[in-house]
């Protein structure tokens, strides 16, 4: 990180919010704590969790390239800052967060698959997902820019810009949708003509946007694909907890914790992705996209306090005796709790029943029983 602000200082770069640089930071402090984790691990099925876990972490050294691709280093393509970020921060990112989360969904309801065949379940789910929603950006990279709403808005902008420069005034929908024609497409081909109704309703959806506020029409396919992968992973999520409850097996220490944060994390992606999608105005859709890092970023550093607490606890005499139990007999081990845990007790039971004989008969309730009525 002291590395990459040294270049932000000293080269050219796009902007670099606040918001992102933290979340590049968390990102990158969670991958060194998952390499650490791995290294340490004694169990080859916990080694594989963390290895998904850091290949998600590892997408922030592709954010930080991201940064100074300029259109001084690509000068022939202007869309290579958007090609990058569309297969990297929202193609691969979402991609790798639904399957380390998938696998670990898989993992645990297949408890009894070999590692080879839990990869080959998750890789079915996720791959197909992936390909289901992303197929339009593998066969064409300019798809966000090939969209119904991208060609509808050049023809409302090209229209408002002829009205306003004759009439000297903002048409409304109405007049505007007297001037010309929209169309619908299918591919490169055109296959229909708007009826007037229909054409006045879709000018009035695009008016807000003419000028330079097209932003949020470019973004909305790929941020689609973003909240479909999203919802995967909240899918995924819910499915481990909901096994869980029903089979109770027991879990590596403060596993629980942090598939639980991804559970937020991912309900934060979907959030402020939605909102993306809505917003009109392009500063609205940056100061969407700032608010709803600084929300991920709470829960990134959260999930990085557990994984560190996660490594502590590996690196323990205690941890190591636990986790190779569980890994080699696991129906004859009990419940890890973990500091969270013990937060818990401390605060909302009673510590003198609980350290005690729990389901005992208190003394002056067995004393009532005993009287002769």
């Amino acid at each position: 990180m002291a590395i990459y602000t040294v270049l932000l200082l000293s080269m050219e770069h796009e902007p670099v919010g606040l918001s992102l640089f933290v979340l590049i930071a968390m990102e990158t402090l969670s991958f060194l704590i998952t390499i650490a984790i791995v290294r340490r691990e004694t169990s080859t099925k916990n080694k594989v969790i963390f290895v998904n876990f850091a290949l998600v972490f590892s997408t922030a050294f592709l954010g930080m390239i991201g940064s100074f691709i300029t259109p001084s280093v690509f000068p022939d393509n202007r869309f290579a800052k958007h090609l990058f970020d569309q297969y990297t921060s929202y193609g691969a990112y979402p991609f790798f967060l639904a399957f380390s989360i998938g696998y670990l969904a898989v993992d645990v309801v297949f408890r009894d698959f070999r590692i080879f065949a839990k990869y080959g379940v998750t890789f079915l789910v996720v791959g197909g997902l992936f390909v289901l929603y992303f197929h339009p950006f593998l066969m064409d990279p300019m798809h966000s820019y090939h969209t119904q709403d991208i060609r509808d808005w050049k023809t409302v902008d090209s229209l408002n810009s002829a009205f306003m420069k004759t009439q000297g005034y903002g048409p409304n929908a109405e007049e505007l949708a007297q001037t010309g024609q929209l169309y619908v497409y299918e591919g490169i081909d055109t296959v229909a003509v708007l009826q007037p109704e229909a054409r006045e309703r879709r000018i009035a959806q695009l008016l807000p946007y003419v000028g330079d506020n097209y932003g949020p029409l470019v973004n909305k396919p790929i941020l689609q694909y973003s909240i479909q992968m999203s919802i995967a992973g909240i899918i995924f999520t819910l499915l481990f907890f909901g096994y869980l409850y029903m089979k109770d097996p027991p879990q590596g220490a403060y596993i629980e914790k942090i598939m639980f944060l991804w559970l937020v994390f991912c309900s934060m992606e979907v959030l402020h992705s939605w909102g993306a999608i809505n917003a009109v105005e392009w500063e609205t859709l940056s100061s969407i996209f700032s608010t709803g890092q600084y929300a991920s970023n709470v829960a990134l550093v959260l999930i990085a306090l557990y994984l560190s607490l996660r490594l502590r606890f590996i690196t323990s005499i205690k941890g190591e005796f636990y986790e190779q139990e569980l890994s080699e007999r696991p129906a004859g081990v009990t419940r890890w709790r973990d500091t969270l845990d013990n937060m818990v007790v401390e605060s909302f039971f009673n510590r003198h029943t609980i350290m005690g004989r729990l389901f005992a008969v208190p003394a002056h309730q067995q004393h009532q029983h005993q009287q002769p009525r």
